[in-house]
């Protein structure tokens, strides 16, 4: 262990990562102390003693705030980590209280719910019932930067562009393909061959502008010399866009397997709309530089297994 190391070990406090990141989301000394329930002068006296740990200034003092150094983002963001590890691991202890062997935080997007989640879960009863697994959905940025802080140990779903920085380690699962839907009863749904022109001429549901399907429809127009249409409502969210669909004539584009369970319950019509939509795969992201704990070793152990299972069945289709 080096000197620096030594040194960290021996002065470092709690108290020191809450200030940091309170510092850090506040950019005023007197914010950070309020949300700590300090006074302001401890509250300076704790980043001067941060400043003389690290031997660096982290802050610039201005009349209207902070603004963090050079230095001082990579010290926030292991803060955010140890901070977060801090707190699963008072959560973990009173699970393992009560009987409980380990806890996974896992980011899912919904193309993974339907062919890979329920078997997943399935698996987990029966391999390891004493883990718990704790599901957050939400926007991929959003999933990444709690991945990146430690609030979430792994994340399933679309490998978008995001996933392939330093700090992540991805993998491939399986592919899966969008299709077009509309409610069922819709017009267009009986119909055997649907034209781009159909397609440009309805109203529409679209991901996010930046999202990695808006280049493939917009390609998609573009080769059919056909102006791309302007949506309605930009939305990914499959409840918000389920609720919209069952009540209008617009169109969306959903992920083949959902798809498919609400055509089966006659919620949803496939749409006969021949192309193909260039998609990310389906994947596994989890932290680069953390060494998985024994209930996210599991966990990822049988999604591997449920993906290449699915992999394995989308290549015979």
């Amino acid at each position: 262990m080096s000197v620096v190391e030594q040194h960290l070990l021996a002065r470092l406090r709690a108290r020191h990562l809450a200030l940091l990141v309170a510092l850090a989301d506040t950019l005023s000394i007197h914010r950070a102390a309020d949300r700590l329930h300090m006074t302001q002068p401890a509250a300076s006296k704790a980043l001067r003693e941060l400043e003389e740990l690290f031997g660096t200034r982290l802050f610039e003092r201005y009349s209207h705030g902070l603004r963090p150094t050079a230095a001082t983002q990579i010290v926030i963001d292991h803060a955010r980590i140890m901070l977060s590890e801090m707190q699963k691991l008072g959560g973990d202890l009173e699970l393992l209280a009560n009987g409980a062997q380990g806890k996974v935080r896992v980011g899912i997007m919904p193309v993974a719910i339907p062919g890979l989640l329920t078997r997943v879960l399935a698996l987990m009863d029966k391999e390891a019932p004493r883990v718990v697994t704790e599901f957050h959905e939400g926007a991929l940025d959003w999933m990444l930067a709690g991945l990146a802080q430690g609030k979430l140990d792994c994340i399933v779903g679309r490998l978008g562009e995001g996933t392939a920085a330093a700090p992540f380690c991805r993998e491939v699962l399986f592919e899966e393909d969008v299709c077009i839907v509309a409610r069922a009863g819709h017009p267009l749904a009986k119909r055997k061959k649907i034209t781009p022109a159909m397609l440009a001429a309805a109203d529409w549901i679209f991901p996010g502008a930046d999202a990695p399907l808006r280049a493939s429809i917009r390609s998609f127009f573009a080769d059919c010399q056909i102006p791309s249409p302007i949506p309605k409502v930009e939305s990914v969210s499959v409840l918000v866009n389920l609720q919209v669909l069952q009540e209008t004539d617009w169109l969306a584009f959903l992920p083949h397997q959902i798809a498919v369970e609400y055509q089966k319950l006659g919620v949803l019509a496939v749409l006969e709309a021949l192309n193909e939509w260039t998609m990310p795969a389906v994947g596994l992201v989890t932290r680069a530089e953390t060494r998985p704990a024994p209930a996210l070793q599991i966990f990822a152990q049988l999604v591997r297994r449920v993906g290449e299972e699915i992999g394995e069945l989308r290549g015979r289709e």
